[in-house]
């Protein structure tokens, strides 16, 4: 162990601290994009205000100090630690490398090393979709698609099946992959890092244009695939819908397939996705998926008024209809807390007549 390393300042931007010090270098890969949110759900249709999302680089940067954990953080040559590429739900001020007494001893990495840890990327399947499988794409087109420019491959993820099948579908050369965690700690000769979004809300459609791309090179023909989808949250431990059963047979006779995405390869939910017209689902990680959905696809989302607005967010990005099917949780007393939005709930059958009478 050894103990953690000096840091003489916080430099909150990495393309302006490259641009201003000469201390590596920035390359801007997609500008900010100008989009428009589709009406929120939440306040009786009114219209959202155009938003922005961020710019994406791609940073070179030398003899850096980088631990990994959380979505990692970076050190530089010159002791400033850099808080766009060093993420805490804190705030930066607050980050554990300035209260740690030691770190883990630093491991050496010559030759070039691309790094992708993403905060929340092991064990959730939205943001490992979304961010780092996007972040990867950055890497690749960075290197003008030629993989063999870099030496290994530092992420952070459970080895859960969808990880090793979604990189290998964007040409990842997994035996370059070496996943990392709070007890890694390394001295990196050359590295190179995409950017992470920071401050926007937003959803940058380039990141919805690079996993459509993926999802080209395997779904591309004529698949005879379902066109409305019922992903079931039944096998789940949070934010099922407790009177499911009584709407399966309003969703069959409308020709929905109801469907457990974890019982799927990845592949086939890519599949699936991209063919369908209607995805009709609760609150859930499955909803990333989204994504590889065709422009127009409604997005059906049952949750309650404490969820999180991330896939009404994606769907803008996306160009998909949304739509918000309020669920009604069921909060019992006797339960350890659990927080709301986690809770299962009950729909209204009317409200998934409604829907189906407008399909």
């Amino acid at each position: 162990m050894k103990r953690t390393p000096r840091i003489e300042r916080i430099e909150p931007r990495t393309a302006f601290y490259t641009d201003q010090n000469g201390h590596g270098t920035a390359t801007e890969i997609y500008p900010a994009e100008s989009l428009t949110w589709s009406p929120d759900p939440l306040r009786n249709g009114a219209s959202q205000r155009a938003k922005f999302s961020e710019p994406a680089y791609v940073f070179e940067l030398s003899k850096i100090d980088f631990w990994g954990r959380y979505g990692g953080s970076v050190l530089t040559a010159d002791n400033a630690l850099l808080g766009d590429l060093s993420p805490e739900v804190w705030g930066i001020e607050n980050h554990p490398i300035f209260s740690r007494l030691r770190l883990p001893e630093a491991q050496h990495l010559s030759g070039h090393t691309a790094i992708a840890v993403t905060p929340e990327a092991p064990g959730n399947y939205y943001y490992w979709l979304i961010d780092l499988v996007s972040r990867m794409a950055l890497l690749k087109t960075a290197a003008g698609g030629a993989w063999e420019a870099y030496a290994r491959f530092l992420i952070n993820g459970t080895g859960a099946p969808y990880e090793a099948a979604s990189l290998a579908a964007l040409g990842v050369p997994l035996e370059k992959i070496l996943y990392v965690n709070a007890s890694d700690r390394f001295q990196i000769d050359h590295a190179t890092i995409p950017s992470m979004d920071d401050s926007s809300k937003a959803i940058a459609p380039w990141k919805v244009r690079a996993l459509r791309e993926l999802r080209d090179k395997f779904s591309n023909g004529v698949h005879d695939s379902p066109r409305r989808l019922y992903i079931s949250r039944r096998s789940a431990a949070v934010r099922r819908v407790l009177n499911e059963d009584k709407l399966r047979p309003l969703l069959r006779k409308a020709g929905f397939w109801m469907l457990e995405l974890e019982a799927l390869p990845w592949r086939e939910q890519v599949r699936l996705f991209s063919h369908a017209d209607v995805i009709l689902a609760p609150h859930g990680a499955a909803l990333a998926n989204a994504a590889f959905c065709k422009p127009g696809t409604l997005i059906a989302e049952i949750a309650t008024r404490e969820s999180l607005k991330c896939y009404h967010r994606l769907a803008s990005s996306a160009s998909l209809p949304y739509r918000l099917i309020e669920g009604t949780p069921e909060v019992k007393t006797d339960r350890a807390f659990r927080a709301r939005e986690n809770e299962d709930m009950t729909v209204d059958e009317d409200a998934i007549r409604d829907l189906l009478r407008e399909l």
